[in-house]
């Protein structure tokens, strides 16, 4: 029972919200307006609300400046708004607020048309040893939100589906359609049209035929050739191309036993060879302008690196002269204050010189007195005794 009083409490908002919503679809690159109208007038404000939950504009006041959102009218009942070149990231749920007496909210889900580009047609034309051979049609649409509903007008009045696979790019919104179709039998003057419905076109229809004469044509070509089997594809106003890929299952099983086929018999090759030499001489050219890029790109940066080894060597030969300069200068004080440490060296020892001998005649001279003086005191002694301390 609480259950049920709890589903119903968050069932019934939610009914509300629903109900109050409003659905806008837009194509990629138009303009998209929204307007929030109230009855009341009396001490009322307005306000819309991003996906992100952002406010755009209070009133007439931006929220952001310099944003691509553009007021368009405001008064005490209405704030409408508008937004140029709408993208995929402008797809989400908007909000307006009505602030009066009580709050009020009106939601408006925005969705974002894609409308695909124009398809092309492809056709792979395979002969067996048994002479049994099948044609594959392959109709492609790029960049479509959503899917698109493609189908094949055979004749002027069939109409059939064929075998239909969508690929999603990476940010899951946007997707990439193709359609296969196989014909076993076709005349020359047989025409196949694949035909794009989308809701972004509004009823209108994007059509690319496919002519089976330029395909017996090229066959008849290739008939004179090695080769028994060729491919052809045609688009609106584009040259023929080729295709080797093929997304549906089975038409990957038939390609395996035709390639089985061929390597048996050496005489009979499938178009698969033609395309893989077409792609190797388009990744050697691809190849060869990453080569040259890579070359012009190393030849820069040895420029520059010779430049920066240029500037380098000049300040090393700068700093070298400097130091060579300090260096003789001080060298050459060295040498001065060497000569001045030697003069007075010189000086010093000549003095030091002439003390000694001074100092050596004076002790000559002392010594040469007391020998006198003892010679004298010598006959003396015969009559007195003289002490030997003073001797």
């Amino acid at each position: 029972m609480w259950w049920g009083v709890l589903s119903l409490l968050f069932w019934v908002p939610l009914q509300a919200a629903l109900l109050n919503m409003e659905t806008i679809t837009v194509e990629e690159g138009a303009t998209l307006t929204l307007n929030c109208a109230t009855s009341s007038a009396k001490n009322a404000s307005l306000q819309w609300l991003a996906p992100s939950g952002f406010t755009i504009f209070f009133n007439q006041h931006p929220a952001l400046k310099g944003s691509k959102y553009q007021l368009l009218h405001h008064s005490a009942t209405q704030l409408s708004i508008r937004m140029p070149n709408v993208t995929l990231q402008d797809e989400g749920v908007y909000k307006c607020l009505q602030y009066g007496s009580h709050v009020r909210t009106k939601h408006v889900k925005v969705i974002v048309l894609v409308t695909p580009f124009r398809p092309t047609v492809e056709a792979l034309v395979v002969r067996r040893q048994n002479g049994d051979k099948h044609v594959v049609l392959k109709c492609s649409t790029e960049r479509n939100k959503p899917p698109p509903q493609v189908t094949w007008l055979l004749g002027s009045d069939l109409e059939v589906y064929g075998g239909l696979h969508h690929e999603f790019e990476t940010d899951g919104k946007t997707c990439n359609t193709t359609s296969m179709l196989v014909i076993h039998t076709y005349s020359k003057n047989s025409m196949v049209h694949c035909i794009i419905r989308h809701k972004g076109l509004e009823g209108r229809k994007l059509v690319a035929p496919f002519q089976f004469e330029d395909l017996v044509a090229d066959q008849e070509t290739a008939s004179d050739a090695p080769e028994q089997s060729s491919l052809s594809s045609q688009a609106p106003q584009e040259p023929t191309s080729l295709v080797s890929m093929m997304e549906n299952s089975s038409i990957q099983e038939t390609d395996e036993k035709e390639k089985k086929h061929a390597t048996q018999d050496p005489d009979l090759t499938t178009a698969s060879a033609r395309y893989t030499g077409l792609e190797r001489r388009k990744s050697g050219i691809l190849l060869l302008t990453l080569v040259s890029f890579l070359i012009f790109i190393l030849f820069i940066i040895v420029q520059l690196f010779i430049m920066k080894l240029r500037k380098a060597h000049v300040i090393w030969k700068k700093e070298s002269e400097i130091s060579e300069q300090t260096l003789e200068s001080y060298r050459s004080r060295s040498n001065n204050e060497e000569t001045s440490s030697s003069q007075e060296n010189s000086s010093q020892i000549s003095q030091s010189k002439h003390c000694m001998n001074y100092i050596t005649r004076l002790y000559s001279g002392t010594k040469t007195k007391r020998k006198e003086k003892a010679q004298h005191w010598k006959p003396e002694g015969k009559h007195s005794r003289v002490p030997e301390s003073i001797v």
